[in-house]
């Protein structure tokens, strides 16, 4: 895909509509133009900034036929690195595709040396590929969220001609459906990226999923019980203290849609269902955080703080910040949200985050009851990790499940569907005194007897969630998906590996990707889609990672090592980018 020789290089962004949004000054409501020169030729980029209320540009491509799209983008000096945010969509596109620039940390990031941009590079990535003929490019910037206060940098579109073959196989991926095997998870952050007030907001936000390999989207909209939309069950999320900065974007963000009489999850179904990937609404169980922040920064809502009563309780009788699944009040409150979610809104089933939020009980009065009802001796003269204590804990998560799944099936028979259930596991975590058991340790640490989910029926789509895994390859993985696999292999439930680190090169993701399948999962699932999706290379391999049979073929290898490279400049605003004394020294 890759011919550079044979590719059309859009290097003036200056030539843009309207003309007259153009300046070289800062100006109010334009676009500033800097001249720049590569090897391919002199160029003049263009920048907007958060104060300058510019409008959209249009970029005439006066092109037929299919090409590969590559952006050009320059981020600034390496301090500022990644903090540039373009909106840019072919004139026949729903909605923008988000394009942040892409940096990478070589210490935490699996890419090569020569993918670390530096302060003299552009950074070029590939976007899609698609046929041009009657289409332009239109750019723009965030209007609102945390994005809205970073600059946008276009520098230059690249156009590479595809052979009738390629356009062909571009074509016949779009309306695949054996490879839809991947779910993106949506962590919530979403909301105060870009502050949804509209469906068109909204529509932008899901363009990136269009003709992909994902089947579904779980939707982070609720910590605890506080939520990201106007819920009956729930309350909206108030933030106070916070990070930097956080608590007057996050409540703007509120505020905006109210005053818009927009409601985001409403708009995500709908959005999800345009264009044809599922949703799953997610809580992640959040209690209270330390000081300043104990006060409603990202939850847990108004239930959580009425109701101290119905919290988790360490062995000496002190209470914890979570609250217990223990208590049948706080299980009804919960199942009372998930219903919300696929009664009222149509969602197509539900997702819980469980590798975050412990604990979920422990040992309050009706763990101590009930145990003592069972087994004729209290549980606290027992280990703490003995296996009868354990399994006794983990049985109100499990008992939390079962009241799910019959509250979906409820609502399913009325709907004429099967709503299904997504839980997201952890691994590699446990407290410091916990024996190593293995790769369930983690689950059994916890509460959770992923076990018996499977056996009983009531987790569809279960997200194996791994944090470190070596070496480079993903084989560290294949022993905790194995484990999975066993007890997963003759059910209806479908096993999926989530690995880290979000940030790879497209190669890296396409051999890990196959490590997965080869240990026998049924799809992958990607933590923090939401600030996946603007990386415009590492997106397009992720889109893709569903073509499992494929991903070892020199035509897939290729494809992976050509999404993105760094583009040294010759010069910028004038002066000489290649020499000892290209950058400023003031600090």
């Amino acid at each position: 895909m890759d011919r550079d020789a044979q590719s059309i290089y859009l290097l003036d962004m200056t030539r843009c509509e309207p003309r007259s949004a153009i300046s070289r000054a800062f100006e109010h409501e334009k676009w500033t133009a800097v001249d720049y020169e590569i090897d391919a030729g002199p160029g003049k980029m263009l920048f907007c900034g958060p104060d300058a209320d510019a409008p959209p540009l249009t970029l005439r491509l006066n092109t037929k036929g299919w090409h590969a799209i590559y952006v050009g983008t320059y981020g600034g000096p390496s301090h500022q690195a990644g903090e540039t945010v373009l909106f840019l969509k072919l004139t026949g596109d729903p909605g923008y595709t988000y394009s942040t620039q892409e940096n990478f940390r070589p210490g935490k990031d699996i890419v090569p040396p020569e993918m670390v941009p530096g302060p003299a590079d552009i950074s070029e990535a590939y976007w899609k590929s698609a046929d041009l003929t009657g289409q332009d490019i239109l750019f723009h910037r965030p209007e609102a969220g945390e994005h809205a206060e970073s600059p946008t940098n276009i520098s230059y579109i690249r156009l590479a001609p595809l052979s009738e073959a390629e356009a062909a196989r571009a074509q016949r991926d779009r309306s695949r459906t054996d490879t839809r095997l991947l779910i993106a998870n949506h962590d919530s952050g979403q909301h105060n990226y870009w502050s949804y007030a509209s469906q068109q907001d909204m529509r932008n936000e899901f363009e990136a999923f269009r003709g992909s390999d994902f089947k579904m989207l779980l939707w982070g909209c609720a910590l605890g019980l506080g939520t990201f939309y106007p819920s009956r069950v729930g309350t909206e999320q108030v933030w106070t203290f916070g990070f930097r900065g956080r608590r007057a974007v996050a409540n703007g963000s509120r505020d905006r849609y109210r005053r818009a009489g927009f409601d985001p999850l409403r708009g995500a179904v709908d959005c999800a269902h345009e264009v044809g990937v599922e949703i799953y609404p997610q809580v992640r169980m959040e209690s209270a955080q330390l000081p300043p922040n104990h006060l409603g920064y990202g939850g847990p809502g108004q239930f959580y703080y009425d109701h101290p009563e119905w919290r988790c309780l360490t062995r000496e009788g002190h209470p914890t910040r979570a609250l217990s699944q223990a208590f049948p009040e706080v299980r009804a409150k919960y199942v009372a949200l998930l219903r919300e979610w696929v009664e009222d809104y149509g969602a197509d089933g539900v997702n819980i985050i469980f590798c975050r939020s412990w604990p979920y009980a422990l040992f309050e009065e009706p763990v101590r009851k009930s145990f003592r009802e069972k087994y004729g001796e209290d549980i606290l003269r027992l280990p703490p990790y003995d296996d009868r204590v354990l399994a006794h804990q983990a049985g109100f998560l499990t008992q939390l499940l079962r009241e799910t799944r019959q509250m979906l099936d409820e609502v399913g028979r009325k709907q004429g569907r099967r709503l299904g259930a997504c839980y997201v596991l952890p691994t590699g975590y446990k407290l410091l005194d916990f024996p190593d058991l293995g790769p369930l340790t983690s689950c059994k640490c916890y509460g959770m007897d992923a076990e018996t989910w499977v056996r009983e029926g009531l987790v569809d789509h279960l997200v194996v969630h791994m944090e470190q895994v070596n070496p480079l390859d993903g084989s560290g993985a294949v022993p905790v998906l194995k484990t999975f696999q066993k007890f997963t292999d003759e059910s209806a439930t479908r096993l999926y590996a989530d690995l880290y680190p979000r940030r790879q090169s497209g190669d890296s993701m396409r051999i890990r990707a196959k490590t997965c399948y080869d240990a026998g999962v049924d799809g992958l699932c990607f933590w923090d889609t939401h600030g996946r999706i603007s990386r415009l290379s590492g997106w397009a391999m992720h889109r893709v990672l569903g073509h499992k049979k494929e991903l070892d073929t020199p035509e897939m290898e290729r494809f992976a090592k050509s999404l993105f490279r760094r583009v040294p400049m010759r010069s910028l605003d004038g002066y000489r980018m290649d020499g000892p004394w290209a950058m400023p020294s003031d600090g």
